[in-house]
């Protein structure tokens, strides 16, 4: 989660920013399980003045590297495949700014491992996915040397990813700052680390000696978990037509009004194949049985029940290492039902077969004549393909043409050397291509008006493939999907020390339509919570094109909530809530967004 203001004003919160991070609770590869007997105690930044190796071996070229400390205990002797450091966002999602690695066939720079000051673990840049790091034993000491391509620097996250044969460990997104001055509080544990027998590596190569660790102070601030879980509230125990659950590695909690429980466990347990999808870009927990298909995205709180989506009140989420997702959604929409007590101290939770509601046979009543409907738009009329032809439609969503457009045929065999022709009452253009022993690829751009407002969009024929001018082709373009993102900034000198950390998913984002949407439809009212966004950034993405009433309430964990004020980036008046439209930044084409800056309502 995003520490977004107390890491600013708190001396205890800045070891977390200077990566002093103790990550005892860590997730594997599947979001629960870690390898059994491996652990990271922890994972921590030295410094960022060291110049060991450079993108592709050991060797300094210039540019200062980031100096890491890894301790990891190994409870048996272990081996080592690879150790991969990624940068990411606050939740861990890859945000490809680097990726630094030992051995493993990926792109990404050198990641240096040093084992005792002198003796280089695995030097050079092995591209052998099978050359391991080496087995290792016990409590062990690494020194880490990442090479500088212009990433590691004080906004910027990073996760460790420690390969096994067992399975992946993966840390916790850990944040970094410049290295502590004479006198903070050293990341070293004050008792030694025991080094185990290091894998005999050949004409091993001397590595400047490590910056000294500061001294320790007196008495070091605790260090707050990175991810805690939320306050601790009744004991739960859950039953399935009768039987308890019984969950091994994390416990039922109540988050929000919702009791979250383990996925693996409750998937399982109701009959479904479970999976588990990390694309980098999201991760799902995924169900499925007997034709139906659930999908959780973490931290979203639209979910999808046979590809529909569906919203829901609190969001599957990784807490402490484990995936935890809303028991009474997944159960109702498995068919289930869900009823729960509770005495204060101890809640209840059954999982029940729906019972079968009959009823008796209602007296006929006359068939209502139903209203009349308009007529749908006609499908547009097939075409025959002509040689050193292309032709086709431009149609919206709802199959109405769209005229006066310019449609274009970019020849790919000279530079800039397109045709263009342009689309009729009837949305319909033809294109007489040059007799050239080439292909041709089709294009738009156009602008649409939109509450007073020009839209520039772009778009690729539906079937988005070349073709070759001699055989000719039918290339038809729907607008369709139309869709724009917000982006929320904190202000952050708003935020008293008093108030909870703000985790940006905490935020609850309402947008209220007003008028009809871009596609003439009245659109619905989105309640949602605020995520990490493709483009960088947090707020809400695949919002449907129109004008909207936001208004933004701050959810903190264990808190009442708190209403928060907005204002348009760029003004300088904040209210409660703000009709907005999206607007292409920079001219660009069928990208649109808003950007918001928020602050707690102090009254």
């Amino acid at each position: 989660m995003v520490n977004w203001i107390k890491s600013k004003k708190s001396a205890a919160l800045s070891l977390i920013l200077a990566g002093c991070l103790s990550l005892s609770g860590i997730a594997g590869a599947f979001g629960e399980t870690a390898p059994a007997g491996v652990q990271i105690k922890e994972f921590s930044l030295l410094d960022t003045g060291s110049d060991v190796v450079g993108p592709a071996d050991f060797t300094p070229e210039g540019n200062k590297d980031g100096h890491f400390k890894l301790y990891l205990s190994l409870a048996q002797k272990t081996v080592i495949k690879s150790v991969v450091l990624r940068s990411t966002d606050a939740y861990g999602k890859d945000n490809y700014q680097g990726v630094w690695r030992t051995n493993r066939v990926t792109t990404g720079w050198l990641l240096g491992i040093v084992q005792d000051k002198t003796i280089i673990v695995n030097p050079g840049f092995q591209k052998d996915v099978k050359a391991p790091v080496g087995e290792f034993e016990g409590e062990v000491s690494f020194d880490l040397y990442a090479s500088d391509n212009g990433t590691i620097k004080e906004t910027q996250y990073y996760v460790l990813e420690i390969e096994t044969p067992q399975g992946t460990l993966v840390s916790n997104p850990i944040m970094y700052k410049k290295p502590m001055t004479s006198g903070g509080t050293s990341t070293t544990p004050t008792s030694p680390v025991p080094a185990p027998t290091p894998v005999p590596v050949p004409t091993p190569v001397p590595v400047p000696a490590p910056i000294p660790a500061p001294i320790p102070a007196p008495t070091p601030t605790p260090v707050p978990a990175p991810t805690p879980a939320p306050a601790e509230g009744p004991t739960i125990h859950v039953f399935f037509k009768g039987q308890e659950l019984i969950f091994s590695n994390a416990k039922p909690i109540i988050k929000d009004g919702s009791t979250l429980v383990p996925f693996r466990k409750l998937f399982e347990t109701l009959g479904f194949t479970v999976k588990w999808v990390d694309t980098g870009a999201a991760q799902q927990a995924i169900g499925t049985k007997d034709g139906l298909t659930i999908e959780l995205t973490i931290n979203s709180t639209t979910a999808k029940v046979n590809g529909n989506p569906v919203n829901m009140d609190v969001p599957a989420q990784i807490i402490n290492g484990n995936t935890l997702v809303p028991l009474r959604f997944v159960a109702e929409n498995t068919g289930y039902k869900v009823s729960y007590s509770s005495d204060g101290s101890m809640a209840k939770i059954q999982i029940d077969d729906a019972e079968v509601v009959t009823t008796p046979t209602p007296t006929p009543t006359p068939t209502p004549t139903p209203a009349p409907t308009p007529a749908p738009t006609p499908a547009p009329p097939a075409e025959e393909i002509e040689p050193f032809v292309v032709k086709g439609y431009l149609l919206n969503e709802q199959g109405s043409p769209i005229p006066g457009v310019t449609i274009y045929a970019d020849n790919q065999l000279f530079y800039d050397s397109s045709i263009g022709g342009v689309t009729d009452e009837n949305g319909h253009y033809q294109i007489e291509l040059s007799q050239l022993p080439t292909s041709w690829i089709m294009s738009t751009t156009f602008t649409r008006k939109y509450n007073g407002k020009e839209l520039k969009f772009y778009l690729r024929s539906d079937v988005d493939q070349p073709f070759a001018g001699s055989t000719g082709a039918i290339r038809n373009f729907t607008l369709k999907n139309i869709v724009g993102h917000i982006e929320l900034h904190p202000d952050f000198w708003s935020f008293s020390d008093s108030m909870p950390e703000l985790q940006m998913n905490d935020l609850e984002v309402t947008l209220t339509p007003v008028g009809p949407l871009f596609d003439g439809s009245a659109g619905n009212t989105i309640t949602t919570r605020a995520d990490a966004l493709s483009t960088g950034g947090h707020g809400v993405d695949n919002i449907p094109l129109g004008r909207y009433k936001i208004s933004v309430s701050w959810k903190p964990v264990g808190s009442p909530p708190i209403p928060m004020l907005l204002q348009l980036k760029g003004t300088k008046k904040f209210v409660s809530s703000i009709d907005f439209d999206f607007y292409n930044p920079f001219g660009t084409s069928s990208i649109f967004v808003n950007e918001f800056d928020i602050k707690p309502d102090s009254q």
